[in-house]
């Protein structure tokens, strides 16, 4: 019970709002099944990077050329488990690269802003990337997947199947206990991925923000501190239209620290020292 008290404490000890610009809403909620969300994440990464120029998915002859001359990275795996993400890490990082290389020649600053928006996408893309496969390799050591060589689901080498240098990778299936490089229909067929709240949350946070611009950040910590960004998109808003969006943050970030210190209160009532202990000295005020 301590360490999920204590996992709870650290999720509460930062709030962060963001308010997003986003495009075709739909209202649909994260997956049940964090394996499809893990899809969904790597799915909006894989064509924010293809609408790019960055890359494309392999379909078994030679990827086109890029802007830059040379062949686009190939996107081979259709899962989303450690292989999957770390190939869609590798061509953000392409990309990055690419676009940095591009900076010194543009001729305007819309021209530039365009750019610098990009490599902020690929630098995002590239970070939660490392952030799940940094999860994998914690699901293999939590599982001790070394010691169950040979036991079904456990896999700890990637199996090419015979794939040609053009050809998409096979599912791996026999790692699926601890990874979730496998086809979408796999994902309803196997068992849930074994994840802490942590995680979960990380997955969530992931699955909420995807590729879309955030354009207002505010970071309150359980301390009092407050931070509040501001995004160059933001700034060159019509006047009406940035104070509307203004207004809309605001009212989100006072709703939302109402919410947060209320759940704090509630916890902290019904799990009395046990919960208050984890943060050592630190005092918060009710109101």
């Amino acid at each position: 019970m301590e360490k999920s008290l204590k996992s709870i404490a650290n999720e509460l000890l930062t709030l962060e709002v963001n308010t997003i610009l986003k495009e075709n809403t739909t209202g649909a909620k994260m997956p049940i099944n964090k394996r499809l969300a893990l899809r969904d994440i790597i799915e909006r990464y894989r064509k924010t990077l293809i609408e790019y120029g960055i890359c494309e998915k392999a379909k078994g002859t030679p990827p086109a050329i890029d802007a830059s001359g040379k062949e686009k990275f190939l996107l081979r795996f259709e899962g989303a488990g450690e292989y999957s993400y770390y190939e869609v890490k590798r061509a953000a990082q392409e990309g990055k690269r690419y676009y940095e290389s591009l900076l010194p020649k543009m001729q305007t600053e819309e021209q530039s802003e365009s750019l610098k928006e990009r490599i902020q996408m690929l630098y995002r893309i590239e970070r939660q990337s490392a952030n799940f496969i940094g999860m994998f390799k914690m699901q293999r050591t939590k599982l001790a997947i070394e010691t169950k060589q040979g036991q079904r689901g456990y896999d700890d080498e990637f199996h090419d199947g015979g794939a040609g240098q053009y050809e998409r990778y096979p599912s791996q299936m026999g790692s699926h206990k601890w990874n979730n490089d496998i086809l979408l229909r796999e994902m309803n067929e196997v068992e849930e991925l074994d994840l802490g709240t942590e995680q979960i949350t990380q997955i969530r946070k992931a699955w909420e923000l995807g590729t879309q611009q955030v354009l207002l950040q505010t970071v309150v910590q359980i301390d009092g501190d407050v931070t509040s960004y501001l995004t160059p998109k933001f700034v060159k808003l019509p006047p009406e239209l940035r104070n509307m969006v203004m207004n809309f943050h605001q009212n989100s970030t006072n709703e939302a620290t109402g919410h947060w210190s209320s759940f704090f209160k509630v916890l902290t009532d019904l799990t009395g020292k046990a919960f208050s202990s984890i943060f050592g000295n630190n005092k918060t005020t009710e109101s």
